[in-house]
């Protein structure tokens, strides 16, 4: 019996570790003219947040966000993320990504909101 545990969790923390060391090249997320996305593999879209829709841009860890509804789109285990909410949503309005600099993305994507739509997306 204890042999299929030491298996099991042989195999846990190898998952773990590919998916940590991994998904960093298999998720990528892009700056676009008019959105931020998400991109699996460099092909497969799965999710995109138009500027003109973004409300707010914060980064912050992963135990303030258990208070509100998030799709968490992450190519790593982090305990820090940015995170955007949008409007028009009632649920999974806010997106939580993992990016390799949160202070630079978050940066960029209050910049990129503001040339797009004027206004300055609330922040921290």
């Amino acid at each position: 019996m204890p042999k299929y545990f030491i298996s099991f969790g042989l195999f846990v923390v190898l998952a773990l570790l590919l998916y940590q060391v991994g998904m960093r090249y298999v998720l990528t997320y892009r700056l676009t003219d008019e959105d931020v996305r998400a991109v699996l593999f460099g092909v497969v879209t799965l999710s995109v947040r138009r500027y003109r829709f973004i409300t707010e841009v914060h980064t912050d860890s992963f135990f303030d966000m258990r208070f509100y509804p998030a799709w968490i789109v992450a190519n790593k285990f982090a305990s820090r993320g940015v995170v955007i909410f949008r409007k028009g949503s009632l649920f999974w309005g806010a997106v939580r990504y993992t990016p390799k600099d949160l202070e630079a993305f978050a940066r960029e994507l209050r910049r990129r909101v503001y040339k797009q739509t004027g206004r300055l997306p609330l922040g921290s």
